[in-house]
């Protein structure tokens, strides 16, 4: 089965059925409106099913996502992978770079209640009069705003590279890190970046371990 899903998702997983199997459907609707995350998404989410499949797991359900989600152990160094979006400085090694997701929440309005558009009276030629009128309510609620784009870690900095939302900020100003079941938000100083990701507990370890190699 491990290597059926990996074939769903080479196949499929352009238009989110691997998201959708993975009871993701928010990702799934996602993947499906911009073809996996403009293929960005799909090729990793390619690589990733033909790893697990090599290992003989699955990645099938929420129960199967968190046993399957890479975790690095205590004595596994930091892994160091090539980002090729990101131009790197002297000393400076990356060491997660995969597709996420820079979530925007706006209040707007989405709609009117109430009001009338009344009635008109006519006095003369070319000439009337409007009684009854009323002005509607606005109604307001918030809209989520979802910006695909690639994380990328380095010892030194972290990076989102999109359309909107980008951001390149040292670690050192890092104020906080919360991790969320589809997702993380970072914290620099008084302004947050909600970023949706399939890995928020490796992001948090990577973190931690680099931080704690920066304290040192």
């Amino acid at each position: 089965m491990a290597w059926v899903d990996f074939t769903i998702c080479l196949f499929l997983g352009m238009f989110g059925v691997h998201k959708f199997r993975e009871k993701k459907v928010g990702m799934g609707i996602l993947y499906f409106f911009t073809c996996g995350l403009f293929g960005i998404g799909w090729i990793y989410d390619c690589i990733r099913y033909f790893i697990v499949a090599l290992k003989g797991e699955r990645i099938i359900g929420e129960q199967r996502m968190d046993i399957v989600q890479r975790q690095l152990a205590d004595d596994e160094p930091l892994p160091i992978v090539t980002s090729g979006n990101v131009l790197m400085t002297a000393g400076e090694i990356c060491h997660y770079n995969a597709p996420a997701v820079f979530v925007k929440t706006k209040n707007v309005v989405v709609g009117y209640s109430g009001g009338s558009s009344g009635v008109n009276i006519r006095i003369m030629k070319g000439m009337s009069y409007r009684v009854g009128a009323s002005k509607s309510t606005p109604i307001r609620g918030d809209v989520q705003e979802k910006t695909p784009g690639i994380l990328t870690i380095t010892n030194k900095r972290i990076i989102f590279s999109g359309s909107k939302g980008a951001f390149d900020k040292k670690i050192t100003a890092l104020s906080s890190v919360t991790p969320y079941n589809d997702g993380i938000s970072f914290q620099f100083g008084e302004k947050q970046y909600p970023l949706m990701s399939d890995e928020p507990g490796y992001i948090c370890q990577i973190l931690a371990r680099i931080i704690n190699a920066v304290e040192i």
